[in-house]
This record gives structure tokens, C-alpha cells and sequence, in this order.
């Protein structure tokens, strides 16, 4: 390759570094789909009791892709993520409880299991973590967007 001017082998390397890059995003799993969120939870509603409680969740079934989870993370610190498991999203397969455990959903296809400190994959098929939704709480409400 000593013979090849210096463009055509940094064009060679674009070439191979673009390629590789597209390949690397073309995996079997996709993102969840973008969908608009923006909703108040008023905590002294007795609808919404066991968030109350830090390490308790309760699950949105009308929001999101197919619904929402939220998780009292702490006193003034809450998660939200969607339920959509992010293993083939394709399924709609929402996360439901895990009996065994209150920090962790499963998919009741894929059998993945998620963290609801941190939405991440603990078991089963899952690589992506849960898709997070922002929140914002002033002591009565929690307010959920993206």
C-alpha cells in the first residue's frame, strides 16, 4: 500500500469507518418510538398512595408507548420510564411487576427483568435500559414529560 497516494487511503478508511458505523447501529433491537408525555400526578391523591412510600411504583397504563412505571427513588427523587420492553419493541410487550422483588419489573415475553433505580437490563435478552421520561417534583406533584 506504499504505492497509494495519501487521499485514496484516507477516502479507503472513510469508506470502512462510515460502513462500520452503519453496520453497528443495524442491530435486531430498536429504539422505543418517540411519543409526547407531559402529565401532573398530585401525591396527596389517594389513586397514587403507594408512591408515598420511597422504593414503591405504580404503573400509568395511559401514557407513553404502553404506559409508564414510576418509581419513588428517594424522598424528593422519582423515575418514570416507559413500559415498552426494549428487547424486539416490535412485541409491545409492556413490563409488568416481579413478584420477587420491588426494584425490579420483567417482561412477560422475554423474560428480561429491569432495575427501577436505574431502568438498566439485569437479566434475559434485554441490552437497552427502559426509556426515561423526565420528572419534576415540588412536594405534592410529580410532574412527568420528555
Amino acid at each position: 500500500m506504499n504505492n497509494i497516494p495519501k487521499t485514496t487511503k484516507l477516502n479507503l478508511f472513510l469508506v470502512i469507518f462510515i460502513v462500520s458505523i452503519l453496520f453497528i447501529r443495524c442491530d435486531k433491537q430498536e429504539y422505543i418510538p418517540n411519543t409526547y408525555v407531559n402529565f401532573n400526578i398530585n401525591l396527596d391523591d389517594p389513586v397514587y398512595l403507594d408512591l408515598t412510600v420511597i422504593g414503591n411504583h405504580v404503573f400509568l397504563k395511559n401514557a407513553g408507548v404502553n404506559g409508564i412505571v414510576v418509581y419513588r427513588s428517594g424522598p424528593n427523587e422519582f423515575k418514570a420510564y416507559d413500559r415498552t420492553c426494549t428487547y424486539l419493541p416490535e412485541k409491545n410487550c409492556a413490563v409488568v411487576d416481579d413478584n420477587n422483588s420491588t426494584v425490579l419489573v420483567k417482561c412477560p415475553c422475554c423474560g428480561s427483568k429491569f432495575s427501577l433505580d436505574y431502568g438498566y437490563a439485569t437479566e434475559g435478552e434485554a441490552t437497552r435500559p427502559l426509556k426515561e421520561y423526565n420528572t419534576n417534583f415540588d412536594g405534592t406533584f410529580l410532574h412527568v414529560y420528555n
